[in-house]
């Protein structure tokens, strides 16, 4: 899942010239063939564009897209795909992101990469984590509104894995020195598991591996995120509910879950009904940031607290001034940004080395932790493109 790291990578790069290309992609069936023919038509438009635009050799250019060319012929990268992909490449840089989400058809070959498209899924109207667990495995998947990813953490092999501890320790016991008073495990909650000996009750051994299982991949995942804002939905059957809200309860796990065996629903069904339990929530926060911009734009004594411009929130934006964006969907704006004279200029039509503002004051409010909700072009004030509240 393309996530704020992710964008503040690619925006750290700045060695033109710099290819971005996004298309929708097929997640099975024989239309994934299509998606290939696709990749390949629009690696030559890149390559047409670096020898026109960027005066390129042919053998150059070619070079310069080998890191594509070679996704054509790899069978198993086409057979784990989801709905959108995006490639960047730049001078030492290759970046591609499968992504939920279906994209245009597009190649950009620019100074900088563009991420425009890409922009639904950095959304705060939209970012939220499902965590998944059984007694036999656990699962943390990065979701949108549009679709989930699995993320890759390194949790817990399921209950089993403290069975199997559990019985090491156990045939280990006559072997092993006495305890000393005060002596420490340091594998976590296993400590725990120890105290149970030979004789003890099945069930409460059970429910004593449950527990220990539990903690560790909640630690696991509160480690994992340390720097995500949104909810976490948990995805669980009524046993591990309680003990993961009684016992553990990471930090952004919302009240509300899904009770059901995650084991036993594809992950469009999990996504299906997480995203119904945050639905709400994202509904009612971005109504709220309509209603604040609307209630400070509409009062003369603090309208100079909002901005509708593009070029002047773009301009606020990268100052760090802009607290919540509201951007209308789909919506550009082309124009210059002069370093010089720190002003942003918007142009009727695009030109060579112009830059989307819209797209430009997006990523600058959310490299600089602002929010951004993107809303129905209707709901902005007349012809607005971007909405914004200012910090100061």
């Amino acid at each position: 899942m393309f996530c704020k790291n992710d964008l503040e990578r690619l925006l750290a790069v700045d060695t033109a010239p710099a290819v971005s290309i996004f298309m929708p992609t097929h997640i099975a069936g024989r239309e994934i063939r299509q998606d290939v023919i696709r990749l390949r038509n629009l690696m030559a438009k890149a390559q047409d564009a670096l020898c026109e635009k960027h005066g390129l050799r042919r053998p150059d250019a070619e070079s310069f897209m080998k890191p594509v060319a070679n996704l054509l012929d790899q069978g198993e990268f086409w057979r784990h795909m989801d709905r959108g992909l995006a490639v960047f490449l730049a001078k030492g840089v290759t970046a591609i992101h499968r992504v939920p989400i279906e994209l245009p058809e597009e190649v950009c070959v620019n100074s900088r990469f563009t991420v425009r498209p890409l922009l639904p899924l950095l959304a705060d109207d939209g970012n939220f984590m499902i965590l998944a667990i059984t007694a036999g495995r656990a699962r943390l998947f990065s979701a949108t509104r549009h679709g989930i990813a699995e993320e890759d953490v390194d949790l817990p092999h399921g209950v089993a894995e403290i069975h199997a501890e559990t019985d090491y320790d156990e045939n280990n016991l006559n072997s092993a020195p006495p305890a000393r008073h005060g002596d420490r495990t340091d594998r976590g909650s296993i400590a725990m598991v120890k105290t149970h000996n030979f004789g003890e009750d099945p069930e409460e051994l059970r429910k004593a591996h449950l527990i220990s299982y539990i903690g560790r991949v909640c630690a696991k995942v509160q480690d994992h995120l340390k720097l995500f804002h949104g909810p976490l939905v948990l995805v669980a059957e009524d046993e591990i509910q309680g003990h993961v809200r009684k016992d553990t309860h990471p930090r952004a796990l919302i009240e509300k879950g899904v009770f059901a065996n995650p084991d036993a629903l594809e992950p469009e069904e999990i996504h299906r009904r997480a995203y119904a339990v945050v639905q709400p929530m994202f509904d009612q926060a971005r109504r709220a940031a309509l209603e604040h911009f609307n209630a400070l734009h509409g009062d003369r004594s603090t309208a100079e607290r909002t901005m509708t411009r593009v070029e002047d929130t773009m301009v606020a934006a990268r100052e760090g001034r802009v607290g919540v964006l509201l951007v209308a969907e789909n919506d550009r704006i082309w124009g210059h940004y002069r370093e010089d004279y720190h002003r942003a200029f918007p142009l009727h039509h695009e030109t060579d080395g112009a830059i989307d503002l819209v797209e430009h004051a997006t990523m600058e409010t959310l490299l600089r932790g602002g929010e951004v909700h993107v809303v129905a072009k209707g709901e902005l004030p007349s012809g607005a493109s971007t909405a914004a509240i200012l910090r100061f």
